[in-house]
This record gives structure tokens, C-alpha cells and sequence, in this order.
């Protein structure tokens, strides 16, 4: 089965909806099927101001210049064959047998393709971006394309306010990225994890204010972000910061600190509770329905309103005081997490796509 996957462009760094699709990529292509990962240099080409399209054409000779490859932040099979076209349009991608988009702007132009191949659109968050997208987003539920959604609250989202089916196909984590290696009652006491990202939904400023509020009352609390940026200036020198952290960096510091805080407005999918959960970590985090997924209060984690600071830092005190709570959380949230595994989700992905 020849199998061609939409990306609206390429990404330069680690992205959560990109492993996932890229993690499926592996796996077909290791049953034998023949996979191309198309990225696009421009997006809605004809409704860009001229200033926006002469961005657009210089943007994509330079990254045709400095490479578009994912391969350098994932471990993309060497079979899954990579393309970065200047457009979506179907005489610029490859002819296959099954097309995926994976977000509204992909969406948009696979909905135009004149194929009789089989159609599916992929969705991972409500993405609405930015002014004006918002009407575009809700038309490309409505195109006749098999939904597949990550999480139950989108299925009912489709559902409730756009009357669209989806079948729901959740997604799975890396065991063998990420484990339990010191146990959960074991770990450092005073030592919080939080990842940093420059994306304003992810509302890392309000994370940062819940932590200097816990260090007003714990002094020897210690701080351990990790993200993709450079170091963010001003960040306090308490705070470490790991840039980019390999896998068993990463493993090893989410098994070190005993607690982890989750501050996003909104999430298709909470990964990095997941991954926290999967490490034996107890879970602080905003309360949106990504990380309700498997975010249950007092049995997983300790739930606090979107953006707010106080309740965050509430929440983290109560585990820092409380180590009874803090083991039980930890390792409730360790036992509930198990069930979501890869070779789970692609067995269901692969009978909606009769692979």
C-alpha cells in the first residue's frame, strides 16, 4: 500500500503531533507498505498578501538550502521517504493509495484532490491558531474524509457542535524511551520538572510564576525545565534548563524529581504528563481536556484552573508537605498510564485504514 502523509511544513525541532504521525510512518513502512511524508513551503498561497508570498519563497530556499529532514530530532525509518514541496497541490505530491492529512491547512488541500484513492484526516488538537482561522478550521470537519481523533474529547467535540463522526484512535507512549527506574517514593522530594515552550497556549510564563510562588515558601525547592528554545533570558539562576535533552537525559531527569507540573491552556494530547506519569512522577497540572485524558483528580494527578498561578503552586505545596499523597498520586498515575501503549493504537489505526 502506497501511503502519502500531509504535513503543513517542516519542523525544526521536537512536535508533539509530528512524532505521533512519524511514529505511524515507522510501523508501515516496517509492515512493507511504502510511505512518503510530504511537507509544504506555503500554506493558502492565494489568499497571502505579496509581502506574505515573497516571505514564503524565501523561507523555502532556505530551508531547501539548510534541509527540511525531521530525522535530525526524530528517528525517522530510513524507508519513510521525506518530500518539501512549495505547495499541497496534488500535481506537487506524490500518487498514492492513502492520503492523511494532518491538520485544517492540509486538510483544506487534500479536500481539493481528484483521486479515487481513500481520504482520512487526522486530528490532534481544536487548532484554532489565529484570527479569521477559526470558520476555515470547522469547514474541514465537514469534508468528506473519515475523521480519526487522538483524544474522546474531540470525538465528542466533532460530534456535539458539528454533528461529524470520528473514530477515536489514542495515542500511545514510548516505554522504552521513558521508564520507571528509581522508585516513586525515592525520589527527590524538592525537585519539579516543567517543559518550556515558547508557544503562548503552552502559558509557561504562568508556570513559572506557580514555581517562584513555591520557592517563597520552600527554599530548597529546585527547578528543572526543558524545551527546545535557547535558555529563556531572565529565567532565575535556581532554575536549570536542558536544551534539546536527549532521550535517556530526559528519562533520567523525569525520574529524578518527584513531581511534575503540566501548565498548557489547551492540549490535543498532554505527552509530557503522560511521559512524566509513565517515570513514576506525581502530576500538578491545568485543568483542559488534553490532559483530562488521563489527568484525574486525586487519583493521577492534582488538577488546577487554566492560568492560575495560586491554585498551581497550591497544588504543588500540598505534595511537597504530603508525601503519602505525592506516592499515591505518582504511582496511580504510573499504573493508569500503562494502557496506552504504540502497538495498541497502530493495530486499531491500521483496521480503520485496512492496512
Amino acid at each position: 500500500m502506497r501511503i502519502v502523509i500531509l504535513f503543513p511544513h517542516p519542523a525544526a525541532g521536537p512536535t508533539g503531533g509530528y512524532k505521533v504521525a512519524m511514529e505511524y510512518a515507522n510501523r508501515m513502512v516496517a509492515d512493507g507498505h511504502e510511505v512518503h511524508i510530504v511537507y509544504s513551503g506555503s500554506i493558502y498561497w492565494s489568499r497571502k498578501s505579496a509581502w506574505d508570498k515573497l516571505t514564503c519563497c524565501v523561507r523555502w530556499v532556505e530551508r531547501r538550502l539548510k534541509g527540511f529532514s525531521c530525522r535530525g530530532w526524530f528517528p525517522l525509518d530510513e524507508r519513510v521517504r521525506e518530500h518539501f514541496t512549495f505547495s499541497l497541490c496534488q500535481r506537487h505530491v506524490p500518487a498514492g493509495d492513502i492520503f492523511i492529512a494532518t491538520s485544517p491547512y492540509t486538510a483544506w488541500y487534500l479536500n481539493q484532490y481528484h483521486t479515487v484513492a481513500r481520504k482520512f484526516y487526522f486530528i490532534q488538537g481544536y487548532e484554532n491558531w489565529g484570527p479569521g482561522l477559526r470558520a476555515i478550521l470547522h469547514d474541514t470537519y465537514h469534508y468528506p474524509m473519515q475523521k480519526i481523533v487522538v483524544a474522546q474529547w474531540l470525538q465528542r467535540l466533532l460530534k456535539i457542535e458539528h454533528n461529524e463522526d470520528a473514530i477515536l484512535v489514542e495515542n500511545g507512549f514510548d516505554f522504552d524511551k521513558f521508564s520507571l527506574i528509581v522508585p516513586v517514593c525515592k525520589k527527590e522530594r524538592m525537585h519539579v520538572t516543567m517543559l518550556y515552550h515558547e508557544m503562548k497556549g503552552k502559558d509557561c510564563a504562568m508556570g513559572l510564576r506557580a514555581l517562584s510562588l513555591v520557592k517563597e515558601q520552600y527554599p530548597q525547592l529546585k527547578a528543572t525545565l526543558f524545551g527546545v528554545p535557547e535558555r529563556p533570558e531572565g529565567l532565575p539562576q535556581w532554575m536549570d534548563y536542558h536544551r534539546q535533552p536527549s532521550a535517556v537525559e530526559h528519562n533520567r531527569s523525569n525520574n529524578e524529581a518527584a513531581i511534575y507540573i503540566g501548565t498548557s491552556r489547551s492540549e490535543g494530547w498532554g505527552l509530557t504528563v503522560g511521559e512524566a506519569m509513565i517515570c513514576g512522577q506525581a502530576v500538578c497540572c491545568t485543568d483542559n481536556d488534553g490532559y483530562r485524558e488521563m489527568a484525574i483528580e486525586g487519583e493521577t494527578a492534582l488538577l488546577s484552573p487554566v492560568g492560575d498561578a495560586e491554585a498551581l503552586a497550591h497544588n504543588v505545596m500540598r505534595l511537597l508537605k504530603d508525601d503519602e499523597l505525592r506516592c499515591r498520586i505518582a504511582e496511580g498515575g504510573h499504573s493508569y498510564i500503562q494502557r496506552f501503549t504504540w502497538s495498541r493504537s497502530y493495530a486499531r489505526l491500521k483496521t480503520i485504514l485496512g492496512l
